[in-house]
């Protein structure tokens, strides 16, 4: 009976805050809860002064890589130089072209250029122009693609594609695999292979297929009573993705603020007696911002090696760290590798859906064989072909409208746009990102660990007394008040995390979006508010 007391009076407490407040830290989840916040904050100050640290979203605070949109604009106009229905000519469109061509095709390359744009700018779209076919040359031939330079035009322009001409291909584009392949070799220091990648819309779609594949929509790997590893905090829709299921996550605590490991944590691990069916790692983590020490890595592949368990990593913040060592540098770990990575955040283009699902052919052949050898019932070739086919779209839907599962033609175009084009830019981009962190963490007087694109702050480490007593919601909803956005963390972390420790008054932030006076006035302001 006072069990049921205390649950009633307990909801009748969340009821409440929830008539209060604009959302409950302990219910709301925190992608509608920062929406609420940040309809105050406009209503407040006005949509062009809100100072928004919420979401990972470079679009907010400035714009993607200049060199390469303006490169992406000259494909479009060539595109429609090579495709043209309203022309009456024998080459009006690009797949009737041969490659003895060539030399015409070029010249109409700087024809566009001098016609389309002012003299400096047509001058400086065909040193691209070169420095991009040229760079796909040598792409091609760093992955044993066997393409002459009219191939890649011809890959480039046939059907339209760049422009949507056609449905995407599933498989990926050749170009822009082989291009990843080159960039995943250079970064992760060892040789990825075009045909090792399995092109996605995205991260997000990569993390989806990957668990349906996986779970009850699959081959029921991970199903309902199964356990994982994953660590606290983490990306909230994963603690979401998991409770759904019915699948058993058990925890390895980070702290929000240093990015240490509990060492207690991966103790409890070693001990386990039900199997490990997974580990999960968001590294570098958000929404920490941390990268995984080297220690925390070793002790992982140790507990996958000893249950024989899959490692799917999130990798999407890699590029942000200069040196740093991932699962996929160690080799005893590539094995049982699944690596899911986009281009959105490093290349500040969220909106451009494009990325990858690593597995190697090492990882193909051990996982298909050594891991879910009982679970393909002949049904699949491998891992890879599981994890292609279950990019359908739908619930239970494996292998379905594969016509529309692979990376869109203007995607494609951007991509190689960006990644050929744009390291320069890209290299600035991450410097100045470095700077964010520091002025923030300067300003807000707390201590910088060495994150990067996101941080977390427990505002109780820096709050008056006074403002400990209140309700966090109402502590937000004043910082929301004065033009500052930020992100509800509570529910990135674990029920067993949150247990341990209260986390209600944690916060996400994201570092990119902002300028550096904005950096600052957005930490000055958070803590004006925490201090009163």
């Amino acid at each position: 009976m006072c069990s049921f007391v205390l649950f009633c009076l307990q909801y009748l407490y969340i009821f409440i805050k929830h008539m209060k407040y604009s959302f409950s830290i302990d219910e709301t989840i925190p992608f509608l809860a920062f929406r609420k916040l940040k309809e105050i904050a406009e209503k407040e100050v006005g949509a062009i002064n809100v100072l928004d640290l919420s979401q990972g979203e470079p679009g907010y605070g400035f714009s993607p890589n200049v060199r390469s949109r303006q490169f992406f604009s000259f494909i479009a106009m060539l595109d429609i130089e090579f495709n043209n229905h309203n022309i009456e000519s024998s080459t009006n469109l690009f797949f009737k072209r041969t490659e003895a061509e060539l030399t015409e095709i070029e010249l109409i390359v700087e024809k566009v250029a001098n016609e389309k744009y002012s003299k400096d700018l047509a001058k400086e779209l065909i040193v691209d122009w070169k420095e991009f076919i040229s760079a796909l040359e040598v792409i091609c031939n760093a992955q044993n693609l066997n393409y002459s330079r009219f191939d890649i035009y011809y890959e480039l322009f046939k059907y339209s594609n760049l422009m949507g001409g056609r449905y995407p291909q599933p498989a990926g584009h050749p170009l822009l695999q082989a291009t990843m392949a080159e960039e995943y070799s250079e970064y992760l220091g060892v040789k990825v292979k075009a045909h090792e990648l399995i092109g996605i819309m995205g991260a997000s779609h990569g993390i989806g297929a990957t668990f349906k594949a996986l779970g009850s929509e699959g081959i029921e790997y991970l199903k309902r009573g199964h356990t994982v590893v994953m660590t606290s905090p983490v990306y909230a829709p994963y603690n979401n993705l998991f409770e759904e299921r019915g699948i058993n996550v058990v925890s390895v605590s980070v702290d929000p603020q240093t990015g240490e490991i509990d060492p207690a944590d991966l103790k409890k691990i070693e001990n386990l007696e039900k199997k490990v069916r997974a580990i999960i790692l968001i590294d570098p983590n958000n929404p920490t911002g941390f990268a995984s020490s080297d220690t925390f890595l070793k002790g992982i592949i140790d507990i996958a090696e000893e249950h024989n368990s899959l490692i799917i990593t999130d990798s999407v913040y890699l590029r942000f760290f200069d040196d740093t060592q991932t699962i996929c540098h160690y080799p005893q770990a590539r094995k049982r590798l699944i690596q899911v990575d986009s281009l959105s955040k490093i290349e500040r283009a969220t909106g451009v859906r494009a990325g990858d699902i690593y597995v190697s052919d090492e990882a193909n052949d051990y996982i298909t064989n050594n891991i879910l050898q009982n679970y393909f019932l002949k049904k699949y070739k491998n891992i890879r072909h599981l994890l292609f086919l279950a990019k359908s779209p739908g619930g239970k839907n494996i292998g379905l409208f594969q016509h529309i599962t692979g990376i869109p033609g203007p995607s494609v175009a951007i991509s190689l746009s960006h990644v050929i084009l744009g390291k320069p830019e890209r290299a600035e981009y991450v410097q100045m990102l470095r700077k964010k962190v520091t002025i923030f963490y300067k300003n807000l007087e707390v201590q910088h660990n060495g994150n990067s694109y996101y941080g977390m702050v427990d505002l109780e480490t820096i709050e008056s007394e006074t403002s400990k007593l209140r309700d966090i919601e109402a502590v937000m909803e004043d910082i929301a008040r004065l033009g500052v956005v930020v992100m509800p963390a509570n529910l990135f972390f674990s029920r067993s995390d949150r247990h341990k420790k209260d986390r209600t008054r944690v916060i996400r932030v994201s570092l990119p979006n902002l300028s550096y006076e904005g950096t600052k006035r957005a930490a000055e302001i958070i803590k004006e508010v925490v201090s009163r």
